[in-house]
């Protein structure tokens, strides 16, 4: 996705290590029809499952709002700043 909005290969990569680093694996418990496109279905189950606060993409008529929770979002968007509130971990 970023290489066809023109990101250099350089930027592409240091974000990918750094999502690497800071990624959080999340276990899909269920697997619910979500999005008209069964394709997307596997994103969308794990946003939810992995309570996430937003969902990026270029195809937002795949992404329901009424059917998630995370708010889906363009990349030229700005990032939600109304973030749900996550516990803080000791």
């Amino acid at each position: 996705m970023l290489a066809r909005l023109g990101v250099r290969r350089n930027v592409i990569g240091a974000l990918i290590n750094h999502l690497r680093e800071e990624a959080e694996v999340i276990e899909v418990r269920r697997s619910v029809q979500l999005s008209p496109d069964p394709g997307d279905d596997p994103f969308c189950n794990c946003a939810e499952e992995g309570q996430a606060d937003f969902i990026v993409t270029l195809n937002p008529k795949d992404f329901p709002k009424t059917r998630l929770t995370a708010k889906v979002i363009l990349p030229g968007d700005a990032i939600p700043t109304t973030a749900r509130k996550r516990p803080r971990l000791r």
